[in-house]
């Protein structure tokens, strides 16, 4: 093979290739449970909304609401190989996608007092790319 032929087939592939990374963050992190901070039977709606702000979801229920926070974060890698001058045939493609959240459900009672909380860590199992 040439050198001329080979320079070709490489530029070839150079103009071939596309690699993509991708992060997403959705909502507000959390800076962990809020431990002491909210207490049950004690702490009302507006105390919940004046330290945590706004939920992402409020769900009605006969006995009283559900207030549901999330923070999410999604991180993606692809790499595609393909011809893109005659044919466009993708010869290779690998992509790899995850998504971990970390949730917080605050119940309340009729009153409006905080009748119980949960909270869940799942972003710290995201893997780095």
């Amino acid at each position: 093979m040439s050198c001329a032929s080979t320079l070709g087939v490489l530029l070839a592939l150079a103009l071939s290739t596309a690699c993509t990374i991708e992060r997403a963050y959705m909502g507000n992190e959390f800076e962990g449970p809020p431990d002491g901070r909210i207490v049950v039977g004690q702490t009302t709606k507006r105390e919940i909304l004046e330290l945590l702000g706004p939920p992402d979801r409020i769900q009605r229920q006969y006995d009283g609401d559900v207030f549901v926070y999330a923070y999410v974060r999604r991180n993606a890698t692809s790499i595609t190989i393909e011809e893109p001058l005659f044919t466009n045939l993708t010869i290779f493609s690998y992509q790899k996608s995850q998504e971990k959240s970390d949730r917080m459900v605050v119940l309340f009672d009729r009153a409006g007092l905080v009748l119980g909380l949960g909270f869940r860590r799942g972003t710290e199992q995201l893997e780095r790319f």
